[in-house]
């Protein structure tokens, strides 16, 4: 209830459409005993004038905020504004409150100031103003001398901008536009303490690196007040710094994603820059994984851990040299599933697994693991070898060749869909690609809904099999006591619940949270060069120093494939994933 309350404001302010609750008579305070007489007045003169409005906030003291939801940019919406800002003050003189009870005065409310105190009152702040500030230095247009009411608007009836041409459908927003414009302002990103938005800003401190900052930004170049637009460098450093971790479209009120709108700029900034190495080698690493794994695998491994290598990789590739790049496995998952003899035992039906390429090339005891949890759980297991979920590409703006690769990749999940198979994924990432990245990439809107809907998170999917009784029980745990680090996107999409409560379930003495946020590495974002000491800082902000304190016996999981390399790298600890907590 109390969260409600607390993130009231920006659920609001995340209205879809054009027309948004805006903040101009909600400050005012009128006596308790008036309040329900002059919030009927307020919204009489809200409907008088063609709109609607929200309320919200403290009716204890006399104020509730209500804001009429109205579109600047029309010019009969700004009359309104006008009207209905007039009315109001009226209507709060008339009841004995005060015009700005909570807040202060501002550009909305300062222009009726004089006729709220008086001339000789008003004279007097004059005074006061010029004494201390004779050059009108210090917030001009504040309090005294304030200009009327529909100046100085971030929108208006001239406001114009240019949305860029964009590979998403932003069939839920409606536009790259409309998504940038959910950001209300409200700085839940700048939040310091719980959640994990947003882990840039609490690293540096810096509005810029904010999602409030980077939609601003956006604002600006969509509006044409940054040369070259979406192109234009200042908004790259800014983006430069997005790990791409969802929070926001979760934490934040209006649910920007800001990950998606990054996407779109960097496809831009290829368009217009080219592409260099470095990003070329990550979008071709699907592929790299695919020819690396297997009989060539010892010798990459060998020539990846050497000095030589880690110093060519930093000079060449800007890859810093204290990362020792992902291994690869000597045999994938998809060959030994092949091989391997099959189950005898009578299932109580069949789901997919989807072998995504960290699982399929780098850790295929992973996928043996699921397979052997699935099957004791009493399910056929089918292996969906169907390409790349494309969460390289789309974490890295490549959306051209994410859609055209993603849609082979959803057309052949289809074959499943349609038969109403459950699609189950392993790592968080790609979990987040094929429900919510990829959907709206693809043409086919049937497509994408039955993407959305069928594929899910092996722990999900589990869970619900526990709920309704068809897990008589699940294999013993290795041990008794666990710790947890979920995945950005883990967190922001589906929660860390499921996993929780299936080690509960399974018997485990103690699982426990660790409240850590981001980790810090966020795919290839923290081996690169100029965001190494970032990454750094993000990783030792909470979860790093709670992974060192851990006690040895006690087991630390972590889904994420860039999670369980961060902590190895910097915290020199084997993290498992959940799959791999039950004994064999």
């Amino acid at each position: 209830m109390w969260t409600v309350r607390r993130k009231g404001l920006g659920l609001v302010l995340g209205m879809r459409g054009a027309r948004k609750p805006l903040a101009f008579i909600e400050d005012a305070a009128v006596p308790v005993e008036h309040l329900p007489e002059y919030i009927e007045g307020v919204l009489d003169i809200c409907r008088e004038n063609g709109t609607d409005a929200v309320a919200y906030a403290h009716a204890s003291v006399g104020v509730l905020h209500v804001r009429p939801i109205l579109d600047l940019r029309q010019p009969e919406d700004l009359l309104r504004f006008k009207n209905i800002s007039e009315a109001t003050f009226r209507l709060v003189k008339q009841f004995g409150g005060s015009w700005s009870g909570e807040h202060g005065d501002g550009l909305s409310r300062s222009y009726y100031l004089e006729r709220f105190f008086g001339s000789k009152v008003y004279g007097l702040l004059r005074e006061v103003k010029r004494l201390f500030d004779p050059e009108n230095l210090l917030n001009p247009g504040k309090i005294v001398d304030a200009p009327p009411i529909d100046r100085h608007l971030r929108y208006d009836p001239n406001y114009r901008e240019t949305p860029p041409p964009t590979h998403y459908h932003y069939r839920q927003d409606g536009s790259f536009a409309a998504a940038v414009h959910l950001c209300s302002g409200v700085g839940e990103c700048r939040k310091l303490q719980g959640g994990t938005m947003c882990p840039s800003f609490r690293a540096t401190r810096q509005e810029e690196h904010s999602t409030r900052g980077r939609a601003n930004l956006l604002r600006l170049a969509m509006a044409g007040r940054l040369p070259g637009g979406l192109t234009h460098p200042r908004l790259h450093e800014a983006l430069d710094l997005c790990l791409s971790c969802k929070a926001c479209k979760s934490e934040c009120p209006s649910n920007v994603d800001m990950a998606k709108l990054k996407g779109e700029v960097w496809q831009l900034r290829y368009e217009s820059r080219g592409i260099p190495l470095r990003d070329r080698l990550v979008g071709a690493s699907p592929a790299l994984a695919r020819t690396l794994c297997g009989p060539l695998a010892p010798v990459a491994n060998a020539l990846q851990r050497s000095a030589p290598f880690r110093l060519a990789q930093e000079r060449l590739l800007g890859l810093h040299r204290r990362r020792s790049l992902p291994p690869y496995a000597r045999r994938s998952f998809v060959d030994w599933f092949a091989r391997r003899p099959r189950p005898d035992f009578e299932p109580q039906g069949q789901v997919v697994l989807f072998a995504d390429t960290y699982l399929n090339y780098h850790e295929p005891h992973i996928g043996r693991a699921a397979v052997r949890l699935l099957e004791a759980c009493g399910f056929e297991v089918l292996v969906a070898d169907v390409g790349c979920c494309q969460r390289p590409r789309l974490s890295h703006g490549f959306l051209h060749q994410a859609k055209k690769d993603g849609t082979r990749t959803a057309q052949a999940l289809d074959t499943y869909l349609q038969q109403e198979l459950p699609v189950l994924v392993c790592e968080p990432s790609c979990a987040s690609a094929l429900n919510d990245d990829l959907p709206d990439l693809l043409d086919d809107a049937e497509l994408a809904r039955r993407l959305q809907l069928g594929v899910k998170p092996l722990e999900a999917f589990l869970l619900q099999a526990f709920d309704e009784g068809l897990l008589p029980s699940l294999p013993p745990l290795t041990r008794p006591r666990w710790h947890l680090h979920g995945h950005c996107h883990q967190k922001a999409l589906f929660g860390t619940e499921p996993m929780r409560k299936l080690l509960e379930a399974a018997g485990a003495e103690s699982v426990r949270e660790i409240p850590s946020g981001c980790c810090g590495m966020a795919g290839s974002f923290g081996y690169e060069r100029e965001h190494f000491d970032l990454s750094v800082k993000i990783g030792e902000e909470v979860l790093l120093p709670a992974v060192r304190a851990l006690p040895e016996e006690e087991g630390l999981v972590a889904c994420g494939f860039s999670c369980r390399h961060q902590i190895a790298d910097l915290a020199g600890r084997r993290a498992l994933h959940w799959v791999e907590c039950f004994a064999p």
